[in-house]
């Protein structure tokens, strides 16, 4: 009878007791770092980031520089002479620094601004154009003289250098979406030892000379994706011992010559367009000048296309092999015409870069004499 209550009352606590409260369970081990997260593809590919768009690249010698990136933000809060000498007086203080402009501000420049000596600097030029058509002195609207300078988005027009990079410190620069336009002497001057150069994406017209790149120890300057037109010579001029790599640019309408490299400079020619109209050649333009060597080093040319009166040098250039240089994207003529023409210069391109690009005759360029245009043209 006792063992009858005894199994009683043990079958009556397990019918009140919970579910499950007999068999209680350990509890749930966290999941691993590896587990996927409910929902998630379990084939899900891993995300690399885009490349930039291809005029946003940064390339050739002068692109491993950084400028001012993470540096403070320098904004030049007057648009004037004044306003642009105070904000580089300020950057050449300590560098490290970014100079911002007001955006598409035209700022008027008669004298001598500082010459940017710091290093790590910017130039952001947010659209800005800095015209010397009352300058009264022989000096550049913007002279780089220290290392690891970027400047970007902006115009230089009607100076008498419109942007010097010059001397043995000025090296690792980095310049890209760039007009500079009527100049009296060098639309862009690379010169007296300034090395590791990068011009890229911009836009030259109507300067005396194009682009100078000359004297000390100047070497290692990579041009590419530029358009240059209606210059009177040095479109561009390498000369003394460089080492040049020019890739994908356009060449048009010189007023005497085109492309020169001399006295022992070296480096490629590859994918780029010399193109001469019959208009240039009734002012002056000769049409077996587009490339031209003069006592040079061997320079490597390939798949370059002469168009119109343009026409390419009789004598090879002695190089069998290309030269070796940091990476460019290159496109074949065709490809790199559309895009240079649609994308080169400080973009947009505003009614002075476009009234160069409509002009077709009329024009006159010469020593002492660039073409200076108005937007009405």
């Amino acid at each position: 009878m006792r063992r009858f209550w005894t199994a009683f009352l043990l079958l009556l606590v397990m019918a009140c007791s919970p579910a499950g409260a007999a068999s209680p369970r350990k509890p749930k081990a966290p999941a691993p770092a590896t587990a996927k997260k409910p929902g998630a593809s379990a084939k899900k590919p891993a995300q690399t980031a885009p490349l930039p768009p291809e005029a946003e690249r940064r390339e050739g010698f002068g692109s491993r520089t950084v400028g001012g990136e993470g540096g403070r933000v320098i904004n030049v809060e007057e648009s004037s002479e004044a306003g642009v000498k105070l904000a580089l007086q300020k950057a050449n203080k300590t560098g490290g620094v970014i100079v911002r402009f007001p955006e598409n501000a035209t700022i008027a420049i008669r004298g001598m601004l500082p010459r940017l000596t710091a290093s790590n600097v910017t130039i952001d030029g947010n659209g800005a154009t800095l015209d010397g058509t009352n300058m009264t002195k022989e000096v550049a609207l913007l002279d780089v003289r220290g290392h690891d300078v970027i400047v970007r988005d902006m115009r230089f027009r009607n100076g008498y250098d419109n942007l010097r990079i010059q001397g043995d410190d000025a090296h690792d620069i980095f310049v890209t979406h760039v007009s500079s336009t009527g100049s009296r002497d060098d639309g862009i001057s690379i010169g007296y030892g300034a090395h590791d150069v990068t011009v890229q994406w911009s836009f030259l017209a109507g300067n005396t000379r194009s682009i100078f790149c000359k004297y000390g120890d100047t070497n290692d300057i990579s041009l590419h994706h530029l358009w240059i037109q209606k210059g009177w010579i040095r479109s561009p001029i390498f000369s003394g011992h460089i080492h040049a790599d020019v890739r994908n640019i356009i060449v048009e309408d010189w007023g005497e010559w085109g492309m020169r490299f001399e006295d022992g400079a070296t480096g490629n020619v590859v994918g780029t367009l010399f193109v001469l109209s019959p208009y240039a050649v009734s002012v002056g333009a000769k049409g077996d000048s587009a490339l031209r060597f003069m006592n040079a080093g061997p320079v490597y040319t390939d798949k370059n296309v002469f168009r119109g009166e343009a026409k390419a040098p009789v004598l090879a250039s002695g190089a069998t092999q290309p030269y070796d240089a940091p990476p460019v994207l290159t496109h074949d003529v065709d490809s790199m015409e559309e895009i240079v023409r649609a994308r080169a210069g400080c973009m947009p391109r505003d009614a002075i870069d476009r009234a160069y690009i409509a002009t077709r005759d009329g024009w006159y360029v010469h020593d002492g004499h660039p073409l200076t245009v108005s937007a009405s043209r």
